[in-house]
């Protein structure tokens, strides 16, 4: 089963809030509660507005975990924090260090408008969403998490941490192993599951984000949050998931690698590639998408220890 219209309880003790494209999950625990993902900016307020509506008080939210520092995942961080008094946030020690350097989350600043204004157009949010400007260009965090960490939720119930790099070196994803509810962030990639299309994200190193796809596919998880477009319920659904996102990024290294081998430059390749995520999704400009694709098209490359014209 697929969920995709937030708010939304996924589990026990478990929501899907924000919006589809840039969802935060709240395990409500029993007297205190805890926000995986830092969204896009809008998504603070959009938040706040779903907590009041299902009772949820500010002082509730205890902990906001970040997942990595890339901006669609941490730029409603600063008001979330304002708005919850006492609240900590959570991040590996690379996002920390990331989210500390002030011409970082300035550029993240310019990256987060341009998807906020894509949200506007689209209706998901209205301009009274827009994020606020940042008292100071850095994002604190206080405290640091690695793998084999966990966190704490509620009594009795912890998230496991697990470091699973590729798409960034600094990308943790979580497991509560009774529930059996994982979060994966970016780590299988930007699925548009209209489309039944997998954009791979190892935008670090191929062979490590496909690793790091097998481990956690192994977990055999019966609820999957991903962190743009759907949560995947049920083991099979969440198995099947797994397999499919694994082919697709197999499939488009090879695809990579037989267009280089047909001689084609990085940048042919990744203006191509680029269209065609742009034509799927249009939530920034196409030169984005084309940028991130060179990464992709030099990292497949890497693997593989070709030597390609750029």
């Amino acid at each position: 089963m697929l969920v995709n219209k937030p708010p939304a309880e996924i589990a026990d003790h478990l929501w899907m809030l924000g919006s589809v494209e840039y969802p935060l999950f709240l395990y409500k625990g029993r007297d205190r509660g805890t926000l995986f993902e830092g969204g896009i900016g809008p998504m603070g307020p959009l938040v706040c507005e779903q907590l009041d509506t299902l009772g949820i008080a500010g002082p509730f939210v205890r902990q906001i975990v970040v997942t990595h520092a890339h901006p669609d995942h941490v730029m409603a961080v600063p008001m979330l924090r304002e708005t919850f008094a006492g609240t900590e946030v959570l991040a590996s020690e690379a996002a920390a260090k990331t989210l500390g350097i002030e011409k970082a989350i300035a550029f993240f600043c310019k990256i987060d408008d341009q998807l906020s204004e894509a949200l506007v157009r689209a209706g998901t949010i209205t301009d009274e969403h827009r994020r606020a400007p940042l008292a100071e260009n850095r994002i604190a965090v206080d405290r640091t998490l690695e793998g084999g960490d966990s966190v704490e939720v509620d009594d009795g119930v912890a998230f496991q941490v697990l470091a699973t790099p590729g798409h960034s070196d600094c990308s943790l994803s979580f497991y509560e192993p009774t529930s059996g509810t994982l979060l994966v962030s970016d780590a299988t990639g930007y699925y548009l599951p209209e489309h039944d299309y997998w954009w791979p994200d190892y935008f670090v190193d191929y062979g490590t984000y496909l690793d790091s796809m097998k481990r956690l596919a192994e977990l055999d998880a019966r609820v999957l949050c991903l962190a743009h477009n759907a949560v995947i319920c049920g083991t099979d659904a969440v198995a099947a998931y797994f397999r499919d996102a694994i082919r697709a990024t197999e499939a488009y290294h090879e695809r990579i690698i037989a267009e280089s081998r047909a001689g084609r430059s990085v940048r042919e390749i990744a203006e191509a590639l680029g269209a065609e995520v742009y034509d799927k999704t249009q939530l920034l400009p196409l030169e984005f998408f084309q940028k991130n694709c060179a990464n992709l098209v030099k990292a497949s490359l890497r693997h593989e220890e070709i030597e390609a014209e750029t």
